[in-house]
């Protein structure tokens, strides 16, 4: 998969990160001083054919992510399923960008009901929560990589063959 470029701002950005037109005063976009990630995306390949598509990236000096299989050779129902990926690992990002670690379990793990709660806080409490939620959707990309370059930044572990 070949990089695509935007042309608002020539990043990065794969085909199913569809980007929201929200105007979020540049006050709000400021205080997300947060750096958001890249989300990694690569397919494995066997025998010319992808069989496997990942997304993940890196916080907190670890790795997140998910993986779904590709079992059709429809166009069509692989990109959506490129999309419900995509939607899965962009809340997991979201989730750690706005909370932090206070989402993490002991074991490291995001966890659902700690999720809920700091979620329920911040709707309540953060009048500018929409527009932080458009912000971090314009600001979060896509780089699609090769299997390679994901060991090389330590997204997988090295395979044993290589």
């Amino acid at each position: 998969m070949g990089e695509i470029i935007t042309k608002e701002n020539n990043q990065p950005m794969a085909p199913f990160a569809k980007k929201e037109k929200v105007y979020v005063p540049p006050a709000i976009m400021n205080e997300m001083s947060v750096q958001i990630p890249p989300v990694y995306y690569w397919e494995d390949v066997v025998e010319k054919k992808s069989v496997l598509m990942t997304m993940a990236f890196q916080m907190f000096g670890r790795n997140f992510g998910m993986s779904y299989p590709i079992e059709d050779t429809n166009f069509v129902k692989i990109d959506i399923m490129r999309k419900k990926l995509f939607a899965v690992v962009k809340e997991s990002l979201d989730v750690l960008v706005h909370h932090g670690r206070k989402v993490l379990d002991a074991g490291g793990n995001i966890d659902p009901r700690l999720v809920n709660d700091e979620e329920a806080i911040r709707f309540k409490y953060d009048k500018y929560w929409n527009k932080k939620v458009a912000a971090f959707n314009q600001l979060v990309r896509v780089a699609p990589i090769t299997k390679k370059k994901a060991v090389e930044l330590g997204l997988l572990d090295k395979p044993k063959y290589a």
